[in-house]
């Protein structure tokens, strides 16, 4: 038996230590690579014979696997041999002579007609084809292990993608049912302020309270005048199911509907009271405007300025949201707020006319706000704001009616 020295060989390790080494050798012909072209083929007995042919010629031996150091011995023509199971596949059995790096190659005899190496050349272009179909087979399986962990990481980002998207509508649906929450409260208190409301419009009409109690009063004494009359000229029980009826159909045809009408005309009647006290006010402003206008040109004409309108005056509520208002009540305060700040004005004075009496206010800041209070209201009042500029009076007039 010949061993050849093969590097390529020192790089594999094929040969499982589960794999069972009689089972392999024995019931096959082994063909012994050679480069002598000689067909040298042996025959392992499953009873530990071996026998050797060499071109036909043939020899006895023995063959003992030996599991203590995972080895085979062979022996034959007065010859033994150590060798170690070294790569196995479906063609190749390689050998490994103990304590070197050669190798016996056992070829089984079936593969031989599909695979006869002649050189050492072809036995290692064999090997080197196993190696290249191995790195390919690595770089598949990395090829295919890199796709499938491509087509996951899309699965993991359209899943996040698909719980982002479910999180952003389950968020979105939460903001619109408390956006529509919101909405929902608002109508509703909205209808309870105008429910309060309407009830504060009608508790001031006593003909409302008025009303209803007489309703109720007149159902009660047609029921029990009914019900009288009913029990006086029945015979039997029938005479009790006349209350209920006579009361349901005073109530719910007559009453309600009687007080729905008087309720619906109150209201109108207050809603045409506010459009008119608002046509009123209006009317007020309007005329506020066009007199104060008339008054300042009027005032303003001999000095041929127009720098009155850079002068700032008007009359407001005294609370602190400085509202400006133009009506004045008796007894209660009001405040005139002027700003003369726009240009360089001089002896700022306030002058109020309340029918014949002059409130006058001196030597004042160009810009200020002045509480004022008046007992009795002779309207229209009349307020002026004088100033000085190059020796020519700036005057800025408003006006405020009686509330």
């Amino acid at each position: 038996m010949k061993t050849y020295l093969l590097d390529i060989l020192n790089r594999y390790n094929r040969f499982s230590e589960n794999l069972d080494v009689k089972a392999i050798l024995c019931n096959k012909s082994w063909l012994a690579f050679n480069d002598t072209g000689d067909k040298e083929l042996y025959i392992f007995q499953e009873n530990g014979s071996l026998i050797v042919s060499i071109n036909g010629k043939v020899a006895n031996g023995t063959w003992q696997y030996i599991s203590a150091n995972k080895s085979i011995i062979l022996s034959f023509k007065g010859q033994a041999y150590m060798l170690h199971p070294s790569f196995f596949d479906k063609t190749i059995f390689a050998l490994q002579q103990d304590g070197t790096n050669r190798y016996a190659f056992m070829i089984d005899e079936k593969q031989g007609q599909s695979f006869q190496p002649k050189s050492l050349t072809e036995l290692s272009a064999y090997f080197k084809n196993i190696e290249r179909k191995k790195v390919e087979a690595e770089h598949q399986r990395i090829r295919v292990a890199l796709a499938q962990q491509r087509v996951q990481q899309k699965q993991i980002e359209e899943e996040q993608r698909q719980q982002e998207q479910y999180h952003i509508e389950q968020e979105k649906r939460q903001r619109e049912r408390e956006q529509e929450e919101l909405i929902n409260r608002a109508i509703e208190k909205q209808r309870q302020e105008e429910r309060k409301k309407e009830q504060t419009i009608l508790k001031q009409h006593k003909t409302f309270a008025f009303a209803q109690i007489i309703g109720y009063i007149v159902i009660i004494a047609i029921t029990m005048g009914v019900t009288y009359l009913a029990y006086n000229s029945a015979t039997d029980g029938a005479w009790l199911i006349i209350p209920p009826i006579i009361f349901y159909l005073l109530y719910f045809l007559v009453y309600r509907k009687i007080i729905i009408w008087l309720r619906e005309k109150l209201l109108r009647k207050y809603l045409h009271s506010q459009q008119m006290e608002n046509q009123k006010l209006h009317d007020e402003i309007q005329w506020i405007e066009q007199e104060s206008r008339r008054e300042e040109e009027e005032l303003n004409r001999l000095n041929g300025t127009v720098n009155y309108k850079r002068m700032i005056l008007r009359t407001e509520e005294t609370s602190s949201n400085y509202k400006q208002t133009h009506r004045i009540f008796n007894g209660k305060e009001f405040a005139v707020y002027w700003d003369a700040t726009a240009m360089k004005f001089k002896n700022i004075s306030l002058l109020i006319y309340n029918g014949t009496e002059i409130v006058r206010y001196e030597n004042l800041e160009n810009k200020g706000r002045k509480i004022v209070r008046l007992k009795k209201v002779h309207p229209p009042v009349k307020i002026i704001l004088v100033a000085n500029w190059l020796d020519s009076l700036i005057y800025k007039v408003v006006y405020a009616v009686k509330g």
